[in-house]
């Protein structure tokens, strides 16, 4: 029998696999942004639009990628 809670379980370990989209902090200012996931086991860039950086998510790795701000 299908459970409820399984959706929740699928969309933790593949992010946007069901509903095509999750949230995420900005690795510059850690504003919450709500962006769209293609491929869920692929790497997609993203720009935030209150600080305008720009930085990819590698889905499947779970890991964001971005370059440090110069000082």
């Amino acid at each position: 029998m299908f459970e409820p809670d399984d959706l929740i379980n699928y969309e933790l370990c593949f992010p946007g696999a069901l509903t095509g989209e999750t949230e995420i902090k900005c690795p510059y200012c850690q504003e919450l942004l709500t962006v769209p996931v293609n491929d869920p086991l692929g790497e997609e860039s993203y720009a935030c639009c209150k600080c305008d950086g720009v930085f990819s998510v590698d889905w499947a790795e779970g890991s964001v990628k971005y370059e440090r701000p110069e000082k």
